[in-house]
């Protein structure tokens, strides 16, 4: 166990929410700059890339006030540079999006395989220096006019720090080490609705400073806050490398026949390749973790399938500013904290199971899509917001889902191959989705929301499915295996210590954390969702909230 305050965690996790929410904003940039460098303008007083740079900033309540003229009709004379100014944009996101795939991919591996060694805190601080250069190049573009070719260069480099994926699973595993088994579930439960307040306030400003100011100061903040927090871990985490995982003794303790031997990096990705395969498990049991991992894979899918949403916002008939999409923001963060809580204590009130609570979630993640693929007023996105929150249950639940049929031994890798396809789905998922959008915006703009829709009704035919096929399922196998899990800690935290840490990567889609632990009071679920159930959850949002960033 490390012997880290769990304040100064707490200093670091909010640090870096602050600092995603300041970073997303560059998508906002980027379309307002393509929007004002219209070669076809007709009222285009000056040029985005020749005029002072505070100007320039300055100028945005301009770019706002020319949108606006949209929001009563498609038809509008600034229509053609509206279409351009998002095809270029999103054309950017395909291409720096892809850049940064193969990178995150892999250094997300080596990084995660190699923590225990290289230590925690030197991993910690590589995506931190990652997002900090990103930034840094972003700046330069704005004062030095670079040319597009530095985009690409800033997500290059910040896929090779690992990006905020590995920034969650760090920071995850310090958290876990901190706090006591039986405490975990409900730290992680309170610290989501800390992070969802956080990131509600923020994104609420934000919109506001950006209508004010513009976005340059946003982005020297955002080093700012990543040069704090940079000397807080290389100071205060220093304890942090001290003691072994503890996982490696629970495992000793588990099972006397398992043994850990050194193997090499072949060894090691094809332990993670066929985690899933085991001849001792029951076929029941292999065809529930193969459906639950095909429907996680369809959720991913769907969810990344929204990676142009900026786009539609910004696009007729909405043509919303900063202020309205901050304020927006704001609203479905905590809106979807409250409902997806409450629509939790209603199911488990009810005994409703994982996969039925799932195949819910899913008609109703098909039913948003399609109501803001035909909403044509800012009034009905956001009554679309009453029904959003019962929308993220399977992205809470894969994981614990999972634990019931794999043994404890089995969990690491399997729940290494999910966050890889996660990975992999959300790097090149929102490239293609993205470059999509730029070819369909004219013609078909809501063309995203509808594939949406039809994705989600994939997971839900397999949580049918998987539902008929466990519903008689024994459980003795589970309980076995959750009373593995309760071995006392070595490390015990001081009782009167607040929690003030919570899942690091839960800055777009909070409210999906705050479910997890809900489901049942029973022991199954209480002791599951321990150390893999949030190691698990804090990466597979962490590779959903990466679409934010270039």
């Amino acid at each position: 166990m490390s012997d880290v305050s769990i304040y100064v965690i707490a200093s670091i996790l909010c640090l870096q929410i602050l600092i995603t929410c300041l970073n997303s904003t560059v998508g906002q940039y980027i379309y307002g700059f393509y929007l004002e460098t219209y070669p076809n303008s007709s009222n285009k007083t000056s040029n985005y890339t020749t005029i002072s740079i505070y100007d320039s900033f300055y100028s945005f309540n301009q770019i706002n006030n020319e949108t606006n003229q949209c929001l009563q009709s498609d038809i509008s004379p600034n229509k053609d540079a509206q279409a351009w100014a998002q095809q270029h944009s999103a054309d950017l996101f395909f291409w720096t999006n892809l850049m940064s795939s193969c990178p995150v991919i892999i250094m997300t591996y080596i990084l995660g395989l190699y923590t225990p060694k290289l230590g925690k805190r030197f991993v910690l601080i590589i995506p931190m220096l990652g997002t900090a250069s990103q930034t840094a190049i972003w700046l330069s573009i704005i004062y030095f006019h670079l040319s597009e070719l530095w985009w690409y260069i800033s997500a290059f480099l910040v896929g090779l720090s690992g990006s905020t994926g590995l920034l969650g699973l760090t920071l995850n595993l310090i958290i876990t080490e901190n706090t006591l088994e039986n405490e975990r579930s409900s730290r992680f439960v309170r610290l989501g609705a800390m992070q969802t307040a956080l990131a509600a306030i923020a994104t609420f400003i934000i919109g506001y400073y950006i209508l004010w100011r513009g976005f340059i100061d946003l982005y020297w903040l955002s080093i700012s806050l990543q040069i704090v927090s940079i000397i807080i871990v290389i100071s205060l985490f220093k304890r942090v490398d001290t003691n072994l995982d503890e996982r490696t003794h629970l495992l000793s303790s588990i099972n006397g026949q398992f043994k850990e031997t050194s193997s090499n990096n072949c060894n090691n990705f094809l332990k993670i390749c066929i985690a899933f395969k085991s001849n001792q498990r029951s076929k029941k049991k292999t065809i529930s973790l193969y459906l639950t991992l095909f429907s996680n894979i369809f959720y991913a899918l769907a969810v990344i399938s929204l990676s142009p949403f900026l786009w539609f916002l910004l696009n007729a008939p909405f043509c919303w500013t900063s202020k309205d999409i901050g304020n927006y923001s704001a609203l479905a963060a905590i809106s979807s904290a409250i409902l997806s809580l409450l629509g939790m204590q209603l199911l488990t009130y009810i005994g409703a199971s994982d996969a039925i609570i799932c195949a819910i979630s899913h008609m109703f993640f098909c039913l948003i899509s399609l109501w803001n693929a035909f909403a044509r007023h800012g009034w009905q996105l956001y009554a679309g917001l009453l029904i959003s929150g019962f929308s993220g249950y399977q992205g809470s639940l894969t994981v614990s889902m999972m634990s019931k049929w794999l043994e404890f031994h089995e969990r690491n890798n399997a729940f290494t191959f999910v966050t890889e396809i996660n990975t992999i789905i959300s790097t090149f998922g929102s490239s293609f989705f993205n470059w999509l959008y730029a070819r369909t915006v004219v013609n078909h703009r809501n063309l995203i929301l509808l594939i949406a829709a039809g994705l989600s009704i994939i997971p839900f035919i397999l949580n049918i499915c998987l539902f008929f096929i466990t519903r008689k399922m024994p459980d003795e196998d589970a309980l076995r295996l959750s009373q593995t899990d309760t071995e006392p800690a070595p490390f015990r935290l001081e009782s009167n210590i607040l929690p003030r840490v919570g899942d690091a990567a839960c800055l777009i889609i909070p409210s999906r954390s705050l479910t997890s632990s809900l489901r049942t009071p029973s022991m199954e679920r209480s002791r599951m969702n321990s150390v893999d159930d949030d190691h698990m959850q804090e990466i597979l949002n962490s590779s959903i909230n990466d679409l934010d960033i270039l």
